[in-house]
């Protein structure tokens, strides 16, 4: 995908969907202390101390990598957002750091007792930590549960999330964090 290339629409739309899980006020900015501070909140319910320390290290490096950017903003618009994650086809180190990041979330926080396995209650838990209703989890774990043996393997769940990010294809990746939030009016067109 060359820079001048537009992106393509449902990748887009993926990507609109994780930005506007953070933008509260919908006001087409993400800010580094409202994300951190949102996620921290979720985490203080959900997670044991050590593992909230695990957490917030991982969001920490979530925002300077793969939202900031090279640039280290501490205000993210969505066309920011996009273009950050775009590194993705430009630069085949962040697909690589993504993989690396979601196996230590695997390890560390959604899979809770360290069976190696998430089952259907941690990955309700995990993406409680995003503020995803419990009801819209069924649907996303049936689509990471690939082998359908009713769990979400490491494989299952570092290759999804990842695809998520990676996949310009409509494939049941789409769905690591839960169902795509409301079609809102930021227009993906100023993200080309």
């Amino acid at each position: 995908m060359s820079a001048s290339a537009p992106y393509p629409e449902f990748w887009v739309r993926k990507m609109r969907s994780i930005f506007v899980m953070f933008d509260h006020d919908l006001d087409g900015v993400v800010k580094k202390e409202d994300m951190v501070d949102f996620c921290e909140s979720r985490a203080k319910w959900l997670l044991k101390q050590e593992q909230m320390h695990a957490y917030m290290d991982l969001v920490k490096h979530a925002w300077d990598y793969f939202w900031a950017g090279p640039e280290k903003k501490e205000n993210v618009t969505l066309k920011d957002y996009i273009y950050n994650q775009a590194r993705t086809f430009r630069e085949p180190t962040v697909q690589e750091e993504g993989e690396k990041w979601f196996h230590v979330y695997f390890d560390k926080i959604a899979d809770k007792n360290g069976d190696g396995i998430v089952t259907r209650k941690e990955y309700e838990e995990f993406l409680g930590l995003f503020g995803v209703h419990p009801l819209s989890v069924p649907p996303s774990f049936e689509a990471l549960d690939t082998d359908g043996d009713g769990h979400i393997s490491k494989e299952e769940f570092v290759n999804a999330a990842v695809g998520f990010f990676c996949c310009t294809a409509d494939t049941p990746a789409k769905l690591f964090w839960g169902p795509f939030l409301a079609e809102i009016s930021l227009s993906y067109r100023n993200c080309k």
